[in-house]
């Protein structure tokens, strides 16, 4: 259990709120709630990577419970407390939250359709069955099978990667049998990021189009879509495509409202219908695609960047959807407008050095565009050459009413990066 900081907390009268993996931007949901609630951290697995379990805010919390080998004793103990929500931190935490809150009849997502909130699989069956565009997919063990369909299907270019895990971790781009082959090798039996073992992976066709991201937040099925980017790419070593940046989405573009409606269907088809969700598409010739949806905050969520870029955010809003008795949702319209430009740039390291933080930090604030720079791991320790989101040293907002001077901005931030990492 893990010791309080009484004088960041409120008084032990205060009503309490559970947030259940609370890492990465999970920890913006407990800096805002520790001034009114007392908090309870509740863990889904017994372990965790060090990268995530570094980025919880501890000493915010008044107790710390252990979901995994414990869950009835957890559950009693909530019961005793009486909590007024509990909400996911983080995707470890999607599950374990759905299940705690419906046990404790508190506003949540059905824990029935959880899985299909999770497994990339049964999440693109759901999208299908309720009339929506998918990708054609199969899962399985077997690269052979997947190559008779691979060839069944008359496709090229296919993407293989884990069925349930997170962040671009092991998502590999095949184009001939040999590089499906090597990847399925690479990811059965390996022990993924949300620390379960790829007993089978997921083939898809590869989509053509430009990627988006939609970050929304629901009340009672209603949903609020806070912020949507367009999403630029680099391809780096074993043939990878990993993020370079993203772009804030203006209502302007024609693609805008075909991708609203098509998340909104996304949202209704998983059963989110409480709480924030993090979406992923390719808007191809026939139009948007699901990727893939989390039932959580964006890991990108940078709510001083949002407030500039649109006067809202997904992680206010998500604190009103459970804590504000959604007041703040009703006033808002429910598709965001954009204010100012807004560029979200994943550091990429090429090498391994120790993280040059506080000299790339000095050089970065000097850009005229920055808003903010947020790294993910602890200044001079050792980068690796980045290949998907775990791997990048950090993110770069960037926020400006000309976005001549975000491309100046970001330009400048690229080649600091190719001096320093």
């Amino acid at each position: 259990m893990t010791e309080p900081m009484r004088d960041a907390m409120p008084e032990d009268d205060s009503s309490i709120v559970v947030l259940v993996d609370a890492f990465s931007t999970g920890a913006l949901l407990a800096q805002q709630a520790r001034h009114q609630h007392r908090l309870i951290h509740v863990q889904s697995r017994s372990h965790l990577p060090a990268t995530f379990s570094a980025s919880l805010p501890a000493e915010l919390f008044a107790e710390d419970l252990s979901y995994a080998d414990q869950a009835d004793d957890v559950l009693r103990r909530l019961g005793e407390l009486g909590p007024v929500a509990v909400i996911a931190g983080s995707e470890y935490g999607v599950e374990v939250a759905d299940e705690i809150a419906a046990k404790l009849g508190l506003r949540g997502n059905d824990p029935a359709l959880s899985h299909v909130r999770r497994d990339k699989f049964y999440m693109l069956e759901a999208v299908a069955g309720a009339g929506l565009r998918t990708a054609r997919q199969r899962r399985g063990s077997d690269a052979a099978r997947l190559l008779e369909w691979r060839r069944a299907e008359g496709l090229g270019r296919v993407v293989v990667k884990p069925l349930d895990s997170a962040g671009s971790d092991d998502v590999f781009i095949s184009d001939s049998e040999a590089e499906v082959q090597a990847a399925v090798q690479a990811i059965i039996g390996k022990t993924n990021l949300m620390l379960r073992t790829n007993a089978a992976v997921l083939a898809q066709e590869y989509l053509v189009g430009d990627e988006f991201i939609v970050n929304s937040v629901s009340r009672d099925g209603k949903h609020w879509f806070t912020d949507a980017w367009i999403s630029h790419k680099v391809t780096v070593r074993d043939n990878r495509r990993i993020y370079d940046c993203e772009d804030l989405l203006s209502q302007d573009d024609p693609r805008f409202t075909d991708i609203i409606d098509y998340v909104s269907g996304v949202l209704d088809a998983l059963g989110i219908a409480n709480g924030p969700a993090h979406t992923e598409l390719i808007y191809t010739a026939a139009g948007p695609v699901l990727l893939e949806t989390g039932a959580r905050l964006s890991g990108l969520a940078d709510p001083r960047a949002l407030d500039r870029g649109t006067g809202v955010n997904q992680v206010d809003l998500t604190m009103d959807c459970y804590l504000g008795e959604g007041r703040a949702l009703a006033a808002q319209p429910s598709v965001y407008s954009r204010r100012e430009q807004a560029r979200c740039v994943n550091l990429i390291a090429h090498r391994e050095v120790p993280l040059p933080a506080q000299a790339l930090r000095a050089e970065l604030e000097r850009l005229p565009a920055i808003e903010s720079v947020r790294f993910r791991i602890a200044d001079q320790a050792m980068t690796r050459p980045t290949v998907d989101l775990n791997s990048s040293p950090g993110v770069v907002f960037l926020v400006h009413q000309d976005a001549a001077e975000i491309e100046r901005s970001y330009r400048t931030l690229r080649r600091l990066e190719h001096e320093l990492l």
